[in-house]
């Protein structure tokens, strides 16, 4: 295999961050690639098309978003927060700390994360509006837990590589993961301790001037929310029934929002409807861009470059491992199960323990949160109201550093 099949994805590297139209970014590497490698319009076509409907059925995250979306309409997020402000005396980087512990216990639970950045990521900016470090808190705790939870595909797919139970490799990761926790946390809290508020909202005014009692009506459907996204499968096993699905608790909650602010039921309905427009538009292009992507691995591209970092000499191998995966997953990193996919085999076969080829996929949960087309990068985007070119820049350090660490404890462990 050539070195040539890398050139569409040096292309499409480029591209991106010279802040192309992903879009465009995406087609130009594919046709590249679909003359690399003979890849006839057909096929092209296949692939491409092949790829939408993953994404398309991503059902949890269509569901929370809306919900979540509909539910701020509501002003239920502002008054939770007024709530937290008087809890805290005022210490709101205590609660900044608390969302992003809860954004990584409710991604360790469920598996995925964007579902669950569109029913957390309110709150998080309600608190202070886009602090650096709170955003780049949440996409840190987002990928450790994606990487390592027991219900996620990721996982499943790395200890299926490895030879060994999911149950015994989630458990080598576990510590890892709560240190990453940490570490998010104590970067968001110090993000508000040192910044403070960056916005105070007339509707946040309006919820501090309110009795408690009417704070506490309005922010009951967003705590029923959170705490079903964060817990609902947990008490599903309690009741021996799965009560707790992502419809029932969207249903539920807004009724619930309905019924305690007084809200028009039809408009309730409706804003559900417009708050899906967001997500949907966004998994529709990252699905076109992952078909791109799809082009080059059908040439070689990621075995070529897993092969590459297979060469390297052994007492730098688990860090250009590392390294390896998060760069790839940086253009490619819509789904990271398919970076996994296309580079963790050929770096299994060479002798990866299955605790380094864990760091290896943290890493590369690292990377999607600097992708432009990564699902939860968009969610990012759609709470903090920022455009997702400036998520990626905000995350780029704090997630070098990560990246960084990650490879000194390749070396150690």
């Amino acid at each position: 295999m050539s070195i040539i099949v890398l050139i569409p994805l040096l292309v499409i590297t480029v591209l991106l961050i010279r802040q192309t139209h992903m879009m465009v970014a995406g087609i130009c590497g594919a046709v590249i690639a679909m003359f690399i490698g003979n890849i006839g319009l057909m096929q092209a076509t296949k692939i491409v098309t092949d790829s939408l409907p993953g994404m398309l059925t991503m059902l949890v995250p269509i569901i929370y978003c809306s919900t979540a979306l509909a539910l701020s309409k509501t002003g239920g997020f502002e008054a939770l927060l007024a709530l937290a402000r008087h809890a805290s005396g005022g210490r709101l980087y205590l609660v900044a700390a608390a969302v992003v512990i809860i954004q990584a216990l409710a991604t360790y639970a469920a598996g995925l994360a964007a579902g669950n950045t569109m029913a957390i990521g309110p709150l998080a900016f309600a608190i202070a509006g886009v602090v650096p470090q709170v955003v780049a808190g949440m996409a840190i705790v987002s990928a450790v837990s994606f990487e390592t939870s027991p219900s996620s595909a990721e996982a499943a797919t790395v200890s299926k590589i490895a030879g060994i139970d999911v149950g015994t490799y989630v458990d080598q990761l576990f510590p890892i993961a709560v240190a990453f926790w940490l570490v998010g946390a104590a970067l968001a809290a110090y993000g508000v301790w040192k910044h403070g508020s960056f916005i105070k909202t007339d509707s946040q005014k309006q919820a501090e001037e309110l009795p408690m009692a009417e704070n506490w009506r309005r922010a009951i459907a967003p705590i029923y929310f959170i705490a079903v996204v964060v817990a609902g499968k947990y008490f599903n096993v309690w009741l021996d029934y799965p009560v707790f699905t992502p419809i029932f608790n969207m249903i539920s909650t807004l009724a619930i929002a309905a019924i305690m602010t007084r809200s028009a039921v039809a408009k309730v309905a409706e804003d559900v409807i417009q708050g899906s427009a967001f997500i949907l538009t966004k998994l529709f292009s990252i699905g076109l861009f992952l078909g791109f992507i799809n082009i080059l691995s059908a040439i070689g591209t990621f075995k070529y470059i897993a092969g590459l970092t297979a060469s390297a000499p052994a007492f730098i191998f688990v860090p250009v491992a590392i390294i390896t995966g998060f760069a790839v997953a940086v253009p490619a990193g819509a789904y990271s199960v398919g970076v996994i996919s296309l580079i963790m085999p050929v770096l299994a076969e060479v002798g990866l323990t299955p605790l380094q080829m864990g760091l290896v996929s943290i890493a590369i949960g690292m990377g999607t949160q600097m992708s432009p087309v990564q699902i939860n990068v968009a969610a990012l985007s759609q709470t903090f109201g920022m455009d997702i070119t400036k998520i990626v820049k905000n995350n780029a350090p704090y997630l070098v550093v990560v990246l960084a660490v990650l490879c000194v404890l390749g070396v150690l462990l």
